[in-house]
């Protein structure tokens, strides 16, 4: 037997190197005929995929608003007459409805005529709706600012509710010459310090009817918004990075040349951090509605995220995985909400395979 030549072992070794080499780039660069692997490679394992139709979740409906955080607003509450307190029908820190009854005050003989109060509360009142008609017409043409604005909505507010309390103590006298003081809005009790028996003077303070906080977070409503929306119907608040509970404690009608153009719902807030919130801050309110809506949905496990904080999923189409991407919405549950249109019938895999 002949002994291959030496320069032959070196060509054959090259040949050897080269073919391995080509065929390291081919795999590379996916230049391989899939045929080639069928018939000479090891061929691949199937993956199994789990699709599911787009499903459904019953979304609740909110309604939202941006709002801006004020200084706590409290109404007054004084007496029109001398006399001394018989009745304390309220404790500190209640919650009162609009014409519920607070203290009854028993007149003292030398007392001044309840009409004589009554037409001041009523030149207080038409004072403050010139000034607020007024500021209303100037903030429309951008002459004052926002602030300026509310400051005589609050005027006008607690000059109306003076005028009703002091309309209420009217109605409410008996001909022993006792008064019957109502609440003229829904309110918390504050500043309550009077005792039964104790002696009050004309136009003393008794207690105020607010929010019972140090700041209220304000949100304009529409005259339709009022059909959804009633005081104690519960609101989320997003400020500050945060997220506060709360709940609407009163509505009062915004009124423009004399008609009623919105309204300002005021909220009460529960157990946000104290010093949080700032006068002049804005926050995103949303208003639990009380209703739902049918919305599309898939398994938020089925959703992924790339860099751009983009959203996909994988959709099963003729036996293969086709990527889509999607907008998404809420999540409830094991479940989020889809707002972008998917194709007819789809199947969402929910197992793809993860690198």
């Amino acid at each position: 037997m002949k002994k291959i030549p030496h320069k032959y072992r070196i060509i054959t070794a090259l040949s050897a190197l080269l073919f391995t080499l080509a065929l390291l780039l081919a795999i590379k660069y996916n230049l391989v005929p899939e045929s080639f692997w069928n018939q000479y490679m090891i061929q691949r394992t199937p993956v199994s995929l789990t699709a599911v139709p787009v499903g459904t979740i019953n979304k609740p409906l909110q309604l939202a608003r941006t709002g801006s955080v004020e200084s706590a607003a409290a109404v007054p509450i004084n007496t029109e007459l001398a006399g001394y307190l018989s009745e304390i029908y309220v404790t500190e820190g209640q919650a009162v409805k609009a014409g519920q009854p607070l203290l009854k005050l028993q007149a003292a003989a030398a007392e001044p005529t309840v009409n004589q109060t009554s037409q001041q509360a009523q030149i207080n009142y038409d004072n403050a709706l010139k000034a607020f008609n007024r500021d209303q017409r100037l903030f429309e043409i951008g002459a004052i600012p926002k602030r300026q604005l509310d400051t005589a909505t609050t005027q006008l507010q607690e000059a109306k509710a003076s005028l009703s309390n002091d309309q209420n103590m009217k109605q409410s006298s008996g001909g022993n010459g006792s008064t019957t003081i109502n609440a003229p809005i829904n309110g918390i009790v504050t500043g309550l310090s009077a005792m039964p028996g104790k002696a009050v003077q004309n136009g003393q303070q008794l207690l105020a009817l607010g929010s019972g906080q140090e700041v209220d977070v304000v949100v304009q409503l529409d005259q339709n918004d009022l059909y959804l929306v009633h005081l104690g119907t519960p609101v989320t608040l997003e400020v500050a990075q945060q997220t506060i509970a709360g709940q609407i404690s009163s509505i009062y009608p915004q009124v423009a040349e004399s008609q009623i153009a919105s309204f300002l719902a005021h909220i009460k807030l529960t157990n946000y951090p104290k010093g949080l919130l700032k006068p002049g801050m804005s926050a995103t309110v949303r208003i639990d509605t009380g209703t739902s809506d049918i919305v599309p949905a898939v398994p938020s496990a089925s959703i992924f995220q790339d860099d751009q904080g983009r959203a996909f999923i994988y959709i099963a189409n003729n036996n293969k995985a086709m990527l889509q991407q999607i907008t998404i919405g809420e999540t409830i549950g094991d479940f989020t909400e889809i707002t972008s249109n998917l194709p007819q019938q789809s199947l969402v895999i929910t197992n793809y395979p993860k690198e």
